[in-house]
């Protein structure tokens, strides 16, 4: 007898290819590395400070580490946009220097082949954008993130100025009551968590996604994950004679991946799919497969205290949970543990040599 696991593809994998994060400004998509960003946090006050290039709105404090934010779109050309509760940042790591940059919204982390890529169709002189890439329903422009960051001038912030946290805000933020309230609330937040000491504490096995399953949060280290796929928008071809949790195999250019619910072996129950439905492709060693959740959020950042503190407490799921995270709302955050999860027989079928 021979055990073979499920995903049925040879994964041979392009050493052209690479992850990247999706995201919009103004209605149009960009692309970077998904290995430069340390995490992504919700838009929180800034301070504002004077004489600085306009491109930078203002300075955040991130666990101890002050870091400019700044707007792509000055250097982009894209017309000014006022800031919402709804903005994200992303926390980049790059040329040994550590920026936010604002977004409207983060997309999708998507592998793409560089050899695909097409020139700009106009001259520019800053080179900002490397390439586009065409997908069926939009331009993906891929932005060069070390000319961007080049471009950045340093500044100095006393973090004497950050003790007293006296938050101010640009012409440019929410004025709502409400809105201001969640600018203060996050900014407060950030700045109280656990203070990072090294940089080691942003190196990949450090940076989780996360995700929901029947309204119940978890998490996945991102050295697994390959890109996110909308569950409605691929197709979703069946298997006969395979165990219920298994939806069945997609085409992802190419490969051929088996499409697993995972609700099963963290004992929850089915929810229906929906827009925010996805498929969170991953691969470990030789291996990958697709795994289906409600919703992607974000990628965070977990110290190495939190990960190292392994203990049972009345949160744990079972073994294919690692450790439980609490978060700034007290809700509680798995951590699913891939490689357990892997080793479970019900994932191979045996067929007679």
């Amino acid at each position: 007898m021979e055990k073979n696991f499920l995903t049925i593809n040879d994964l041979s994998s392009k050493k052209s290819s690479e992850l990247y994060m999706t995201f919009a400004l103004s209605e149009k998509v960009y692309a970077i590395p998904a290995e430069k960003i340390i995490e992504i946090v919700q838009l929180p006050a800034l301070n504002i400070l004077e004489k600085v290039p306009e491109y930078i709105v203002g300075v955040m404090n991130l666990r101890g580490k002050i870091i400019s934010v700044i707007d792509l779109r000055k250097f982009l050309g894209i017309p000014q946009a006022d800031y919402t509760p709804e903005h994200q940042v992303l926390i980049i790591n790059t040329n040994e220097k550590i920026i936010g940059i604002i977004v409207d919204s983060v997309n999708d982390v998507i592998q793409y082949d560089k050899e695909f890529l097409e020139p700009l169709p106009y001259h520019s002189s800053e080179k900002f954008i490397s390439g586009i890439y065409k997908s069926s329903d939009y331009l993906v422009a891929f932005l060069d993130l070390d000319i961007v960051v080049n471009n950045i001038e340093a500044i100095k912030v006393d973090n004497l100025d950050f003790k007293a946290p006296t938050y101010v805000s640009a012409d440019l933020f929410s004025k709502d009551k409400l809105s201001q309230e969640k600018f203060k609330k996050r900014a407060i937040n950030l700045q109280k968590e656990l203070k990072i000491e090294t940089d080691k504490d942003f190196s990949q096995e450090n940076r989780f996604v996360s995700f929901s399953l029947n309204n119940e949060k978890y998490c996945i280290s991102l050295k697994y994950v390959r890109e996110f796929r909308k569950f409605k928008l691929v197709s979703l071809i069946p298997v006969p004679c395979v165990p219920e949790f298994i939806k069945g195999i997609i085409n992802l250019r190419g490969e051929f991946i088996t499409v697993v619910d995972i609700r099963s072996f963290l004992q929850i129950s089915d929810s229906k799919i929906t827009d925010k439905t996805k498929i969170i492709v991953i691969k470990s060693s030789d291996l990958q497969l697709g795994l289906v959740v409600d919703d992607v959020f974000d990628i965070v950042n977990l110290p190495a205290e939190k990960l190292s503190h392994n203990t049972t407490s009345k949160f744990d799921k079972n073994k294919y949970t690692s450790i439980e995270v609490i978060l700034e709302d007290g809700g509680i955050m798995s951590v699913f543990d891939l490689e357990k999860f892997l080793e479970d027989e019900k994932l191979y079928i045996e067929d007679a040599v």
